[in-house]
């Protein structure tokens, strides 16, 4: 009895934190539901865990937690509930993204020096108001921009979702971008994960020239301080890494160096060829290893596909959301990145995606607005999760991969990531039938975060010509 109340206490406590956010007048301008309690009836509810999408369910939220979930016609609505109708709508959980950050390409025309933008005003609103109500910026650039952001999201002085800020890039000698720091050695990599994780980052990301010796040094630190580690590599193989207890890897299988001929141990290739066919004995192999080593992959189609010439269609709302100067230096130069060679290349990826969640991996989504420039923040990561059924997944496991996959990379699935009483209110609602078709998470009316409804198409409307401004 004395457990139950005890419980029940700080549940209350709880409840309470989560109701007293103060937003700021700014914030309060694309509010349109702040209510204690609210019901969403009539909804088709995408239950990620089982894979269904549930026909006319209401959802009951109070203080930022749902409270209940059952058929309408079972569930009935308390007095002086907020009620809203989603008949012909779909409910989905909050997008969890892994692969996010706050900076966009901002390379001269000749690219002679790579360089990379803070764009801390534009890119948080974009992410939020695309559904994501939980990333992880996946490497940092200005770690104390990010860090502050953050803090300024929870305290509700600013637009965005819930952040796992990433520490700056651990790379080694070679970096190409002078934005970065070259760890010396593993000393140095101990120390950088104990200075980062006590300015407050969250997880770390090991790059593509950071060594064997390194890498180990910073994932035994970060993991005993109960942290963890992904990559973007590139000298270390998947296979190297995994042996270590790296817990994530980037960009699917595009960058794995396992199969380049001759390469040199804690070398970086000049040229990484692609991985090779899904069928490729070798590629199951390693399949196999990632997956006993419980290695999460994180699945970046947008950013790949945008560099190929598969489909060079740029959506509308991506060049009218760009600032004038960065839309002609997108259009000029950037988007003259394209090339076939990589076609092929990508159909594979898709195919090995596909083939390492089928057998037990786990595939979780991000968007890395980076690349050629046509992935922005909110629309990039929307293509990203379309693209999972160009892959052959169905639009309820894309959203899937995109929701309750990114919880668990993240260890946060008993707190969001799918539709369940005592999980935060973290939810989409979408103008249409999920089930359907897969773009219909472009019609996003409003999305949820702790119970707080934002009307989505009001914060796209904002940066309007404003991104690659701020």
């Amino acid at each position: 009895m004395k457990k139950w109340l005890l419980a029940g206490f700080y549940l209350i406590i709880g409840l309470q934190a989560i109701s007293q956010t103060t937003y700021s007048s700014a914030v309060k301008n694309f509010i349109d539901y702040d209510s204690s309690a609210i019901a969403f009836t009539h909804c088709k509810l995408a239950d990620v865990k089982q894979l269904k999408v549930l026909e006319d369910q209401t959802v009951i939220v109070r203080n930022g937690l749902i409270t209940a979930v059952d058929d309408s016609k079972k569930l009935s609505v308390p007095p002086g509930v907020t009620t809203i109708d989603l008949t012909g709508k779909s409910l989905l959980p909050g997008f969890v993204l892994v692969h996010e950050h706050m900076y966009y390409a901002a390379y001269p025309s000749d690219f002679s020096y790579l360089n990379l933008k803070q764009l801390p005003v534009t890119f948080p609103k974009l992410y939020l108001a695309c559904g994501a109500t939980m990333i992880r910026t996946a490497g940092s650039i200005e770690p104390y921009s990010d860090l502050n952001l953050k803090r300024d999201i929870d305290q509700g002085k600013i637009l965005g979702p819930a952040m796992d800020v990433t520490a700056p890039y651990m790379e080694g000698k070679g970096s190409i971008f002078p934005q970065m720091h070259e760890l010396s050695g593993p000393a140095e990599a101990k120390a950088f994960v104990d200075f980062w994780a006590s300015q407050g980052c969250t997880s770390f990301k090991g790059y593509m020239f950071i060594d064997k010796p390194s890498l180990k040094a910073a994932i035994d630190e970060a993991h005993a301080k109960g942290l963890k580690v992904t990559g973007h590599l590139c000298a270390v193989t998947y296979r190297e890494a995994a042996e270590m207890g790296i817990d994530q890897l980037e960009h699917g299988f595009s960058v794995s160096t396992d199969f380049v001929p001759h390469k040199k141990e804690n070398a970086c290739p000049l040229y990484v060829p692609p991985i090779g066919s899904a069928d490729s004995p070798y590629v199951k192999d390693l399949i196999r290893f990632l997956i006993d080593k419980r290695v999460t992959v994180t699945s970046t189609l947008a950013v790949l596909y945008n560099m190929t010439t598969l489909d060079t269609t740029i959506r509308p709302e991506v060049l009218e959301a760009m600032a004038p100067d960065t839309r002609d230096m997108f259009l000029t130069h950037y988007n003259k990145m394209r090339n076939p060679f990589g076609n092929k290349a990508m159909l594979e990826e898709m195919k090995i995606e596909k083939q390492f969640s089928d057998a037990g991996g786990l595939l979780a989504v991000g968007t890395d607005p980076t690349g050629s420039g046509a992935t922005l923040a909110g629309y990039g990561s929307q293509q990203s999760i379309e693209l999972l059924t160009n892959a052959g997944f169905s639009p309820i496991e894309a959203i899937r991969i995109a929701t309750y996959n990114g919880a668990k990379a993240l260890g946060l699935d008993n707190k969001i990531g799918s539709i369940e009483v005592g999980k935060a209110a973290d939810l989409v609602v979408i103008d249409g039938d999920i089930s359907q078709d897969i773009k219909n998470i472009r019609k996003i009316i409003w999305v949820f975060k702790d119970g707080v409804g934002f009307n989505a198409q009001r914060i796209f409307s904002s940066v309007k010509g404003q991104v690659g401004k701020y």
